[in-house]
């Protein structure tokens, strides 16, 4: 009786680890220039437009970027784990060109934008930017970042170009 009891907490001790995801890490499948249809937008407390969009589709596999309105860059990814279909929460962080980005909505440069995704696993995910105002036209170094706790998964730079 005693094996069977120590069996049965040993049992409900390892049970909560099968619900939980494994991720192993991230896979990009694709990056460059994309179009979407964008569904709504709005603008986050630093004056950036976030977006929900749908229809990600490729245009051009490209790490050089114009900057231009209403151009949308970014990555496709997997996350790589189990069990298959699991929702995860990652950080996406998107680094701006060193000098930063001069929103009208605050006194300072912004050089970094963090928000919580939530992919599926196994499933492909859209991460990127669309520039939607003038003072978003920085060139330079612009670095997408995804984050499964403190381990960074996946980093793709692009170069964006002046006009």
């Amino acid at each position: 009786m005693k094996k069977l009891i120590v069996a049965f907490v040993a049992l409900l001790t390892i049970c909560p680890a099968w619900a939980q995801a494994q991720v192993r890490g991230i896979e990009i499948v694709q990056y460059g220039i994309y179009t979407a249809d964008l569904q709504s937008s709005k603008r986050d407390v630093q004056g950036v437009k976030q977006s929900i969009s749908t229809n990600f589709r490729l245009a051009a596999t490209t790490t050089t970027v114009p900057a231009q309105l209403g151009l949308r860059f970014g990555i496709e990814y997997k996350v790589v784990g189990a069990p298959s279909g699991k929702t995860v929460s990652l950080k996406s962080v998107m680094v701006y060109p060193a000098v930063g980005l001069r929103s009208p909505a605050v006194s300072q440069p912004i050089f970094r934008n963090e928000t919580t995704v939530t992919p599926k696993i196994g499933k492909i995910t859209y991460e990127g930017y669309r520039f939607d105002d003038e003072w978003e036209l920085v060139p330079g170094p612009w670095t997408i970042q995804l984050w499964y706790g403190d381990r960074k998964l996946a980093e793709k730079t692009f170069t964006v170009t002046a006009p």
